[in-house]
């Protein structure tokens, strides 16, 4: 999802965009946004009303319409800020997300899980849970607590139902560093910064019309990876 449309998204989204489109394998394409998202899921007015008023923030109101999506149709649900190197593909897990060797032990998940990278089927216990905990809380507040607000709800239902914990304890780990690549962004050229299969952006990046004329990584990045929409299925609904 890039909720203003993929026409207003930066250029190194774009490449992800289309990092994702290059590595689908069988699995149709779709990118929703503020004109198309009612044509997939139906969102109680409650939560639609809170958002337009500001009570919350479009990354907050990702979180919601990807569980709501996985929910509803299964698949995957991948932040727009993720460079994808690798076929996606995950018939040997009943839950895919990215479980990181490399890792903060000070953070919540402890990289067991990313609630802005996830595969599963339609009506699976954990979109089934975290969608109707944002329903619920979001009936009660104005506001959400924290921003990785998904991750927490995510940690009570691993921490509570021993089959969740059971999934993502027998997911294999991601053996490089995901965020190196934003780290190295602006940096010189060097293809061995693209090694890893998945890895994080920002949603904005600094100085792009510097670094691109450089011979940099960023400048690889969106000069390699250009967008092609003729492979996205829903081009139609994006564009209007």
């Amino acid at each position: 999802m890039w909720y203003q449309g993929i026409k207003e998204a930066p250029l190194h989204i774009k490449s992800c965009i289309q990092s994702v489109l290059i590595n689908k394998a069988k699995h149709p394409v779709y990118l929703v946004d503020k004109e198309n998202l009612n044509k997939y899921i139906d969102l109680p007015d409650y939560i639609l009303t809170k958002f337009n008023e500001g009570k919350f923030s479009i990354t907050h109101f990702s979180d919601i319409v990807g569980m709501a999506l996985l929910l509803k149709y299964g698949g995957y649900w991948i932040s727009s800020t993720y460079f994808v190197q690798t076929p996606l593909v995950y018939n040997n897990y009943s839950l895919f997300t990215l479980k990181l060797s490399q890792c903060n032990p000070d953070i919540l998940t402890k990289c067991r899980w990313d609630g802005n990278f996830l595969a599963m089927p339609k009506n699976s216990f954990l979109s089934v849970f975290s969608y109707n905990a944002f329903l619920f809380y979001l009936r009660y507040y104005d506001e959400l607590i924290d921003y990785f607000l998904i991750d927490e709800i995510i940690a009570v239902a691993f921490d509570n139902v021993p089959k969740l914990r059971t999934l993502i304890d027998k997911l294999p780990y991601i053996e490089c560093d995901i965020f190196s690549l934003y780290d190295l962004i602006d940096k010189e050229l060097n293809i061995s910064n693209f090694l890893c299969l998945f890895n994080k952006l920002n949603r904005q990046i600094k100085n792009q019309t510097t670094i691109k004329k450089k011979k940099t990584n960023y400048g690889y990045l969106i000069d390699e990876y250009k967008l092609d929409l003729n492979k996205i299925d829903n081009l139609n609904d994006c564009l209007k």
